[in-house]
C-alpha cells in the first residue's frame, strides 16, 4: 500500500505544530480541521501499512501527535493561569495558589 496518506498526515501534523507554536488561532482551526480530514481519509481505506518506509512514518506521526498535545497542553495551562489571575485581580477568584484534583495548579 502506498505511504500517500502517511506523509499528508505527517505534513499536516507539521502544519498544525506550527500554528500552535505561532499562536495562529485561524491557522490552528485549519490545521485541526486538515488532520482529522486526513485521519478519516486513512480509516476509510483500512490501511495495513507494513514496509520499512511506512512503519518510519508512522512513528513519525505518533511523535508529532505527542508533540501536539504537549503543545496543546501547555497552552490550556498557560490560558487558565491567565483567567485566574484576571479574576483575582477583579476580586472575583481566588489569590492563592494550590494543586487541583487534576495536578495543574488551581488559584
Amino acid at each position: 500500500m502506498s505511504t500517500a496518506p502517511l506523509e499528508a498526515l505527517v505534513r499536516e501534523q507539521r502544519a498544525l505544530i506550527s500554528a500552535l507554536d505561532a499562536d495562529d488561532v485561524e491557522a490552528i482551526a485549519h490545521a485541526t480541521a486538515a488532520v482529522e480530514d486526513v485521519l478519516v481519509r486513512i480509516r476509510a481505506l483500512n490501511p495495513r501499512f507494513t514496509s520499512a518506509e511506512a512503519k518510519q512514518l508512522a512513528t513519525e506521526a505518533m511523535t508529532l501527535t505527542d508533540a501536539a498535545r504537549i503543545r496543546v497542553n501547555v497552552l490550556a495551562d498557560m490560558t487558565s493561569r491567565r483567567i485566574a489571575r484576571l479574576a483575582a485581580a477583579t476580586g472575583k477568584g481566588k489569590a492563592t495558589q494550590t494543586y487541583g484534583r487534576t495536578g495543574r495548579i488551581a488559584y
